[in-house]
């Protein structure tokens, strides 16, 4: 899990909330070219189309998709950020590659946070 990239993993942990939204987000890009709706999103998808609202909604804030109101919000992946389309592009690899690595490291970093805030709460003798 730790063998990922760097700038993957920080990709990874400060953008993706779940499993879900990544494979959003790599659905979009590997279509670029389409505007998706969010019930499109969940049929492909097979989840709820309110969920994949609110991710995509998530993913948009953050720089990673364009939307246009007509007459319902339809997505396409276009990040605003320069350079970032490259992580995404290896993230896609990595995915395809070694799922469950990308998939552990989502799931481990709430931990090791909430790990981190007890232990400075720890009681330790002082020297």
């Amino acid at each position: 899990m730790n063998d990922l990239p760097d700038d993957v993993r920080r990709f990874l942990t400060g953008n993706i909330g779940s499993v879900a939204q990544l494979e959003m987000l790599l659905l979009l890009r590997s279509s670029r070219d389409h505007a998706w709706s969010a019930a499109e999103v969940s049929r492909a998808l097979y989840t709820a189309p309110e969920m994949m609202s609110a991710q995509l909604a998530d993913l948009h804030a953050k720089g990673l998709l364009e939307v246009s109101e007509s007459p319902e919000p339809r997505y396409r992946y276009l990040p605003r950020v320069e350079g970032i389309d490259d992580v995404v592009a290896r993230l896609a690899d990595l995915y395809k590659q070694r799922r469950v690595a990308v998939i552990s490291l989502m799931y481990a970093e709430p931990v090791d946070k909430a790990r981190s805030f007890a232990d400075a709460f720890r009681i330790r003798k002082e020297e």
